[in-house]
Parts: C-alpha cells; sequence; structure tokens
C-alpha cells in the first residue's frame, strides 16, 4: 500500500470516519495525509497512540481500530 487513501474502500471509510473519528471527516483526511507522511511503521504507530488512540479515546479491543491499524501496518510492510 502506498496510499491509504486508495487503499480504505468506501464502507471502511464511512466506518472509519463514524466510529473513529467522531464523525469528523476533515480529521479522517488530515490523520491519513500524516501516516502517509512517515517512513516506518513505529513513527507512524506512536503518532496514532498519541494523537488518535488517546485523544479519541480509542478502545484497542474495537474491530475497528484493529482493522485501521492493520491497513496502517500493510502500509508501512
Amino acid at each position: 500500500i502506498k496510499d491509504l487513501r486508495k487503499a480504505i474502500g468506501i464502507n471502511d471509510r464511512f466506518t472509519f470516519v463514524n466510529e473513529l473519528f467522531r464523525g469528523d471527516e476533515a480529521m479522517y483526511e488530515r490523520s491519513l495525509k500524516t501516516i502517509n507522511s512517515f517512513n516506518i511503521y513505529s513513527e507512524a504507530e506512536y503518532w496514532m497512540n498519541r494523537e488518535l488512540n488517546f485523544k479519541l479515546g480509542w478502545n484497542e479491543d474495537n474491530e475497528s481500530v484493529r482493522h485501521f491499524y492493520d491497513l496502517v501496518k500493510r502500509r508501512f510492510s
């Protein structure tokens, strides 16, 4: 995956925006742009833990959260 935006289908996008980003499409787009700008997964993971997990109160047991992290992992593998 070179660009997360292209790898995320319309259904996943809808789920992510509504469940993970509290309906804030602009925040979702900014987050994907930021994640795409990183060179290695550990940078992206650190940023996601600090900026998304913590600030948005994501539950790591949530299926959508796990799916989002899996897509990000694939972006860097």
